[in-house]
């Protein structure tokens, strides 16, 4: 990945450039993004500009010389990636996955979309229905990668993707590299919740933070990349609030819109049928999405329900209703009584909070779609 392929952010690409340059890249840096701004393909334009033996200075990497390949790639001896992983189909038969369990996914998933999300890759490695986690194991790994001298004799690079699923103890394992860095080695964290970062590890870093990808940028890629018309690529570029992953996730087949919406219309429309016995079947559709799904489910159900509750009151300017979702944003908008709106939101939170308290699923949405019932149907 070059420079010149990374969206937006132009003038913080021009700063890094000038960092290295004139030498002072810290030996820790931390990429502050929202989900799928692109801070890892801004990473490896980094390293491959650091790595690149035929850069042009002030400008790019040349994109073609042996380190480049191998870096665009992601296939670099000397660069290493920790990233959150849980046990699945796809780990093999360890009970302590590693990043390196999942290389050929994570590789696989940039080459396709380097601006891909935590979901997305949640998806690729086959744990979606668990929460990733770098684990102690997994710092160890990282300890044993950077101990070891340069395959080929230049810097050694660790992208951390996510360090907010670091646990307490892996966290602790890591602050010594952190805080007294070898000379030849660089860190890379890249996170969406700074504030979850250990303290210790996050003061010693080098914040950097992204901006969302102008319009002029995201627009065109994706009516490239999904054969999209300029004005619906400019509706999700906005919804999107201007990451590139999250308007590409919303106009992929597995979408939350595309997932969640049929589910939610299902349970709605009993609801409004006041049919009970149907409402209580139509259920049986989230509890086989698993445990983190449903808890999705309900953040997609809150705010599809703040779309209508918006496109009620006459305000579908600022309600980000997605294309595919604007006959059934504009139907409910028009049955849904006032008051059942902010009831409604809390019933979801709710049960949102009980799955992630682990109570049994079965019991927490067979309440909650009982309760969606009785909120309509006493004409609150």
């Amino acid at each position: 990945m070059r420079f010149k392929e990374v969206l937006g952010n132009g003038e913080l690409k021009s700063r890094l450039i000038n960092m290295v340059d004139s030498g002072r890249t810290g030996h820790s840096l931390m990429l502050v993004e929202r989900d799928g701004y692109g801070a890892l393909p801004l990473a490896m334009a980094l390293i491959q500009y650091m790595m690149c033996r035929d850069r042009t200075l002030g400008e790019d990497s040349c994109g073609k010389c042996p380190c480049c390949r191998k870096v665009s790639g992601m296939v670099h001896p000397d660069l290493h990636f920790a990233f959150p992983v849980n046990v699945s189909s796809k780990s093999g038969t360890g009970s302590k996955p590693l990043s390196a369990s999942f290389l050929q996914e994570w590789r696989q998933l940039y080459a396709d979309n380097p601006y891909f999300t935590e979901a997305d890759l949640y998806t690729a490695t086959g744990i979606a229905d668990k929460v990733g986690v770098i684990s102690v194991a997994e710092a160890k790994e990282i300890l044993d990668a950077l101990s070891l001298k340069s395959y080929e004799g230049g810097n050694k690079y660790m992208v951390v993707w996510l360090p907010e699923r670091m646990n307490a103890e892996a966290s602790n394992r890591l602050l010594k590299i952190v805080e007294e860095p070898m000379p030849d080695t660089y860190f890379i964290f890249i996170t969406h919740a700074p504030e979850r970062v250990i303290s210790t590890i996050r003061s010693r870093s080098q914040i950097i933070r992204l901006y969302p990808v102008p319009q002029d940028e995201l627009v065109p890629m994706l009516e490239s990349k999904r054969g999209i018309p300029a004005k619906e690529a400019l509706a999700y570029s906005r919804i999107s609030g201007g990451s590139p992953g999250l308007a590409l996730a919303m106009l992929g087949e597995g979408s939350a819109a595309g997932t969640y919406l049929p589910v939610l219309t299902g349970i709605m429309d009993n609801v409004l049928g006041a049919d009970l016995p149907a409402l209580l079947e139509s259920n049986d559709a989230v509890l086989a999405l698993g445990r983190e799904r449903q808890k999705e489910f309900c953040r997609y159900a809150e705010d599809f329900l703040r779309k209508a509750m918006l496109s009620a009151r006459g305000l579908t300017s600022i309600a980000d209703v997605l294309p595919r979702e604007t006959e059934i944003v504009d139907r409910y908008s028009k049955l849904l009584p006032s008051g059942f709106y902010e009831k409604a939101f809390k019933a979801f939170e709710n049960a949102r909070a009980a799955v992630e308290a682990n109570v049994n699923a079965k019991m927490v949405f067979c309440n909650l779609v009982n309760n969606l019932f009785v909120l309509y149907n006493t004409k609150i």
